[in-house]
C-alpha cells in the first residue's frame, strides 16, 4: 500500500509539473487534469486488487493454518488411540501371564503335591474306597502329602507308601491336627482311668455305654483305633 501511494503522488507531481510547462491555457490543462484522474483511478484499481489479492493470500494462510492444526489434532488423536490399544494390549498380555504362571503354579502343586495333617488315625486304602485293600495306617497328628483333593477319599503319601484316606479328617493346619492328638491323648487316658474303675464298680451308665458304643462302629479297632 505504501508503493501504490508512493505512485500516486509522482503521478500527481508529474501531471502538475507537465500543467505548469506547456502554457498552452485550459485545453492542456484540461487535458492533463483528465490523465492525472486516469492515472489515479488506476492506481486505485491497482491498489484495490492488489489489497484484495492480499486478503485473499491472508485468508488462503489461514485456511491452510487450520488445516494444519486440525491435522495435527488428527494426528494427536491417532497418536493417543494406538498408544491406548498397546497399553490394553500389553495389559491383557500381562493379565495372560500372571494367568499362566497361576496355572503353572497349581499344576506343579498338584503335582509334587501339598503338606496335610491328620486329625484322626486313618486306615490308607489302595483305591479310593473303604472296600479297597488296606495299605497301610495314618495315626493322628502325621504329616503327609496330599496330590488330589477330589472326592471323599484323597490321594496320599505317607512314609514312602502311596494310597488314599479319608480327607474330611485331613487338614492343612498342622495346630488343628496337633489339638486333635492332644484331644485323643486325653480320651484314651480317661478310658483307661474308665476302664480300671469298672472293675470296682456294678458298671457304667447307660450313656456311657452308648457312647462307647458308637466309637467302636466308628473305628476299626487297630492300634487305638484307626477309621477307613
Amino acid at each position: 500500500m505504501k508503493k501504490i501511494r508512493n505512485t500516486i503522488i509522482t503521478v500527481l507531481a508529474l501531471s502538475l509539473v507537465l500543467g505548469g510547462c506547456s502554457g498552452t491555457g485550459s485545453g492542456a490543462a484540461e487535458t492533463t487534469a483528465a490523465q492525472t484522474t486516469a492515472a489515479v483511478t488506476e492506481a486505485q484499481t491497482e491498489a484495490a486488487e492488489t489489497e484484495a489479492a492480499e486478503t485473499t493470500a491472508a485468508a488462503e494462510e489461514t485456511t491452510a493454518a487450520a488445516e494444519t492444526t486440525a491435522a495435527a489434532e488428527e494426528t494427536t488423536a491417532a497418536a493417543e488411540t494406538t498408544a491406548a490399544a498397546e497399553e490394553t494390549t500389553a495389559a491383557a498380555e500381562t493379565t495372560a501371564a500372571a494367568e499362566e504362571t497361576t496355572a503353572a503354579a497349581a499344576e506343579t502343586q498338584a503335582a509334587e503335591g501339598k503338606t496335610m495333617y491328620s486329625t484322626w488315625g486313618l486306615a490308607m486304602r489302595k483305591e479310593a474306597s473303604k472296600e479297597s485293600e488296606k495299605v497301610g495306617s495314618i495315626p493322628v497328628n502325621s504329616e503327609l502329602t496330599v496330590f488330589n483333593t477330589d472326592g471323599e477319599y484323597y490321594e496320599v503319601e505317607f512314609e514312602g507308601v502311596h494310597g488314599y484316606a479319608l480327607g474330611k479328617y485331613l487338614t492343612e493346619d498342622a495346630e488343628e491336627a496337633k489339638a486333635a492328638y492332644e484331644e485323643s491323648v486325653a480320651q484314651e487316658k480317661a478310658e483307661k482311668k474308665s476302664s480300671s474303675g469298672s472293675s470296682k464298680s456294678s458298671g457304667k451308665s447307660t450313656k456311657k455305654k452308648s457312647a462307647d458304643k458308637k466309637k467302636k462302629n466308628d473305628k476299626e479297632c487297630l492300634n487305638g483305633g484307626i477309621l477307613n
